[in-house]
């Protein structure tokens, strides 16, 4: 009852019953080099990202004709980029992440340096941005409740207490954090509500997962599919990608789930992003900071977050449709640099609590 108390108090939860594959993006993949086969060309613009999709090779291009700069894009997931990292491979211009805690390693390990941009402050407000200048967001995105409709309640999917009914004891599954935003929502957890509370609530919730955090955001959500969970803690994003991608099968599995963007009992969403960094000594700074200018401008905003599902941080560009309809968007009062504090604490949570 302590515990259940505890939560209450931050994060409104509600009244608990014992107290009385992947996924394919609407937009296609382009060719192009992969990080195993790098041979950098320090006179163009080499960028490595998680993403090169059709819409990202027009807002290239676009780049290139109006710089007058070569840009190479080396495709490459960011686990796969941190390797390369810890291997001291990694060199060149600017990297395009998936999740802050990746931004944060490399952060760690000295391989970035400090920008600023002109779009920042007056286009992109200082939440969305290191106050060291290491990273800045180029989207935002959140872990989002994907539940089974006839299973679970909307209302109550609506706040992150929701998963920590004892109704749903084995039946809640959630990615592993080192390929999910895990890291990232439980150290915005910590910076609202501090250690107890957090540790609370990741130890009800690791009562009600059906295993330890294991696989991608699709491999949570097949699970779900497949009736062995009634709700997938994972990236609101990728199962609107998976839903929408205009593929009618997988539009029609998908008729069965709903998604809410969950808050805690103030309202704050504990919101992630997509972030850009430059590289340690880069050969084309001049054109490292015009680049990212140049992606978080309104109108590229909406072209670059469309495809991905995600929010724009440029507070004058356009949500996409999709995601406008869902009851909550992703804001909050918890700012990324308050998150980046505690991110090695949650990671060590984590693996304490959750053994992963």
């Amino acid at each position: 009852m302590k515990q259940q108390l505890l939560l209450f108090l931050f994060f409104g939860l509600l009244i608990l019953n014992s107290c009385t594959g992947d996924g394919k993006s609407n937009a296609t993949t382009a060719t192009h080099p992969q990080t195993s086969n790098i041979n950098i060309n320090n006179t163009n613009l080499s960028v490595y990202t998680h993403r090169y999709l059709v819409s990202d090779v027009a807002l290239f291009e676009n780049f290139e004709k109006q710089a007058n700069k070569k840009v190479d894009i080396y495709l490459s997931s960011g686990a796969k980029i941190l390797e390369l990292a810890k291997k001291g491979q990694l060199k060149g211009d600017v990297v395009i992440l998936q999740d802050l805690y990746q931004a944060h390693q490399l952060k760690k390990m000295g391989l970035i340096e400090p920008f600023h941009a002109g779009t920042f402050d007056e286009m992109v407000p200082s939440k969305y941005i290191d106050n060291e200048g290491y990273w800045a967001g180029l989207s935002r995105w959140t872990m989002s409740n994907v539940y089974r409709i006839k299973k679970a309640d909307a209302l109550q999917m609506r706040n992150y207490a929701g998963i920590l009914d004892p109704q749903f004891k084995g039946r809640v599954v959630t990615p592993h954090p080192d390929s999910s935003g895990l890291v990232t929502f439980v150290a915005s957890m910590l910076a609202a509500h501090g250690k107890d509370a957090t540790s609370t609530y990741l130890r009800l919730l690791n009562k009600n997962l059906v295993g330890p955090p294991s696989g991608s955001d699709y491999d949570a959500m097949q699970v779900v599919l497949t009736g062995k969970a009634d709700i997938a803690f994972m990236s609101g994003s990728a199962y609107m990608r998976f839903r929408n991608s205009g593929n009618i099968d997988l539009y029609r599995k998908t008729n069965a789930l709903a998604i809410e963007v969950p808050v805690d009992a103030k309202e704050n969403n504990y919101f992630n992003i997509t972030p850009i960094c430059i590289l340690k000594n880069p050969p084309n700074r001049n054109y490292d900071i015009p680049l990212i200018e140049f992606l978080t401008k309104k109108d590229n905003q909406n072209t670059y977050t469309e495809a991905m599902m995600e929010y724009p941080v440029n507070i004058f560009s356009d949500v996409v449709y999709f995601l406008d309809e869902i009851f909550h968007l992703p804001q909050g009062i918890i700012t990324m640099e308050d998150t980046e504090n505690q991110l090695d604490t949650a990671r060590e949570l984590i693996r304490t609590i959750m053994g992963v």
